[in-house]
This record gives C-alpha cells, structure tokens and sequence, in this order.
C-alpha cells in the first residue's frame, strides 16, 4: 500500500489523469504526481489580482487528460459584476500563468475537465426560475449542450456530488441527494442510470470512482442486521456491465466510516482516510 499525508484541513481530494490534487485552503492545492515512487509535490496558489479579479470563492476543480487544473469558480469581476467563471491553468508548460475562462449562462457548481472541453453540474434547482438539475457539456470548439435531470431530489446526507470523465468525454455522475449514478454522452444526454446502492434510512457519505477500463466502484455503507450506527464501516462495491447492480469486492476488507474514493491514478485505486488525514491506495482492486 501507498500512502501520503495530506494537511489535517484539507477541504477536497481528486485523483485524476495521473495526480492527486489535495485543496487545503480558500485558493490554494497541493499537486502529487503519483507516477513515481515517491510522489512529487507541488503547491499551486491562485491568487485574485494576478487573475485580474476582485476575489473568487471555489466550486470544485479537475485536471484533464492533457494534464491541466481548471477551477470552477464564482468569480467578482468587479462593478456589480459576480458570476461562474473556469479557472485554468496549464501547469506542466514552464511560464503558464492562471487564466480565466468566462462561463455561459451555467452554474457550475461541480467540475469534470475533459481534452474537448468540460463538464459543469448543478444540482440544485435555481433559486429564481426553479429550473430543474442539469448536467451542461461546454465544448471548447463546439456548441453547449445542456441535459435536464428529471429525477426528485432526496435526502441531502450522502456526501457531495461528483462527475468524472471516462472515455470519449463521458460523464460518470454522482447525485446523493437523488440516490442515483448517471452516464451521459455530449452528443446525446443521459445514456444510464443506477441507484446509488444505499438504504433509504442511511445517513452515511458515499463516493465512487471509474477505473480506467469504464468500470465503475463506490464505496457504501455496509449495514449488518439492518442496523445503521456512527461506527458502521464502509463495504467497496461494483457496478455491473449492464449499470443495473452492483456487487461487493474484497468482502473481507472494511473501510473507515467517511473515507472517500478519491479517485484511479493508473492501476491504483486511491482512498481518502479522512480520519488519519492521508491519501492511501486499496490493493487488490483490479483496474
């Protein structure tokens, strides 16, 4: 097993396209690139007025394929003007600076980075106008195509939402607060769903993550005798081919009441053990 500390305050753990990214302040994140042995680290401060900006607060962040950090971001511009804004930053270039990139009409309030362009996810209705949840695809080149996501909203205690790119740009998307994991193409919306393999009683975080070959892992609470406590551990489970079920791997391994998938670096499946604040991976797990 690998394991790295992180900071005790740290706010948010991805493991994506070969780095963990750690955010451990307001604007700031550690990088590890994972492909060593010994990971190296990097720290990444953004600061508002080398972005021309008043201030910013953070959504959520990515790294994509090709090995760049965007922020999503809401962002005061200054005069009145407040709104969603994409932080990117080519990291590996030598002399990169952080760039701000303008939204459409979008909330982004969770982020899945792409080669072609992003994901943004805002799963809650708006506030104005009561629009339902949408899952927008923002095509670097290309139109945006927005996908409404009928499904009511539940109970709001199963951890944050999350989307991750597979394949072609394919959004692997956890909704907790609708019990339900959905795949969606940019060219066509919404191509699968499955229910997040939860008791409708549970109060437990839960998290997934996709291997590289597409296939699908979360970790969930693992009820014994119907009873659910503070202590009860967490079980992993898969998703089947089909996305209509799920089954449990390593059924003689527990994990740690809200410890998170953090996310695959390769053929390594990452955890984060918020409880001994350290990125660990979990062998035994094939990719």
């Amino acid at each position: 097993m690998r394991s790295i500390a992180l900071p005790s305050g740290t706010l948010a753990v991805k493991v994506e396209n070969g780095f963990a990214v750690a955010q451990d302040g307001a604007r700031s994140f550690r990088l590890y690139a994972l492909a060593k042995q010994a990971p190296e680290q990097r720290t990444i401060v953004l600061d508002p007025r080398q972005l021309g900006v008043f201030s910013f607060s953070v959504e959520d962040f990515s790294i994509s394929p090709d090995g760049v950090l965007y922020v999503a971001a809401y962002v005061n511009f200054g005069l009145g003007d407040s709104r969603y804004a994409l932080l990117r930053y080519a990291f590996l270039e030598p002399g990169a600076e952080p760039r701000v990139r303008h939204l459409p009409d979008v909330r982004c309030r969770f982020l899945g980075a792409g080669v072609h362009g992003v994901w943004c996810l805002d799963p809650e209705p708006r506030e104005m106008r009561a629009q339902p949840p949408t899952l927008t695809w923002i095509a670097f080149l290309g139109p945006l195509r927005r996908y409404t996501l009928l499904r009511e909203p539940g109970l709001l205690s199963l951890g944050p939402p999350r989307v991750v790119l597979a394949g072609d740009d394919v959004a692997e998307t956890w909704l907790p607060s609708m019990r339900v994991f959905l795949e969606a193409h940019p060219d066509d919306g919404v191509r699968a769903q499955a229910p997040i393999p939860v008791d409708p009683a549970s109060r437990a975080l839960t998290s997934f993550a996709v291997a590289p070959g597409g296939r699908v892992q979360a970790l969930a609470p693992l009820r014994e005798h119907g009873v659910e406590t503070l202590t009860t551990p967490y079980a992993l489970v898969e998703l089947n081919v089909q996305r209509t079920a799920w089954r449990r791997l390593l059924p003689g391994r527990r994990f740690a009441r809200g410890s998170l998938l953090a996310g695959w670096s390769a053929t390594e499946l990452w955890l984060w053990n918020r409880a001994t604040h350290s990125l660990e991976t979990i062998a035994g797990v094939e990719p």
